[in-house]
């Protein structure tokens, strides 16, 4: 049986999730969602959101937080903690990553448990009608992939407990206790999200991550604002830091 192979961007830090590349004339259960769907998500949460903080309280807070760290280390935190945020940013505005996350069944779990080449979902020919040809063949889900599909697999770097040793160093270097605390928050919801496969751990990771790149480490509006046509999202502060309590 062929396999259908999807490398996933920025792997030597993080990988989460990804885009997966399937052969032309394809159809992959792992892309299922649209970019409108996840529009919509983020309109139910707007009015929960915490006003972000101004540029002027951000400089203050990541001049404490990085007080006592070298340049070098503060560099491969900010640029780890950068691509995690990417990587979790394109998954959940167009591969709907949380949603399939729900499942706790669901094959993108392997991303938090394996290593190596780990399989994200299944593809089969693009005219064939899944659910017509299991109702004329009396076929189950798993027979119909065991007949018609292909394995789509990724190569992963990073599972959950390698990047939770990776955020545990990065820690072990820090002096502040506010980032400490912010650090270990990442940690903590990275392991459970792997004990327990429950999506909002997963979810958890993603606020953090995109606070702590965007609202401290850097300042989304000033360094990322230019690169991007909308900035709703760059904009967006979901009040997961120690510093603005």
């Amino acid at each position: 049986m062929k396999k259908t192979v999807t490398i996933v961007l920025l792997l030597s830090i993080i990988a989460l999730s990804g885009c997966t590349t399937d052969e032309k004339n394809t159809s992959a259960e792992t892309e299922i969602s649209t970019e409108t769907e996840s529009n919509d998500e983020k309109t139910e949460e707007e009015d929960s959101e915490p006003e972000p903080p101004e540029r002027e309280e951000v400089l203050a807070a990541r001049e404490l937080a990085l007080e006592g760290i070298s340049e070098e280390e503060a560099e491969r935190l900010t640029e780890n903690i950068k691509t995690a945020n990417l990587v979790l940013e394109q998954a959940y505005m167009y591969d709907n990553i949380f949603g399939k996350l729900e499942d706790k069944d669901s094959l993108y779990w392997n991303y938090f448990d394996q290593t190596g080449e780990i399989q994200i979902g299944w593809a089969y020919e693009g005219d064939i009608v899944k659910k017509e040809v299991m109702e004329e063949e009396n076929l189950t889900e798993e027979d119909f992939y065991s007949k018609y599909g292909s394995p789509v697999v990724a190569e992963n770097h990073y599972d959950a407990e390698a990047f939770a040793e990776l955020l545990a160093d990065m820690k072990s270097t820090v002096n502040n206790e506010n980032l400490q605390n912010d650090l270990q928050q990442i940690i903590d919801n990275t392991k459970l999200a792997a004990e327990t496969h429950e999506m909002e751990y997963a979810n958890n990771i993603y606020k953090l991550v995109h606070d702590m790149d965007y609202f401290l480490l850097r300042y989304g509006p000033d360094d990322v604002g230019s690169y991007v046509q909308d900035k709703s999202m760059i904009s967006r502060y979901y009040g997961t830091l120690s510093f603005y309590d």
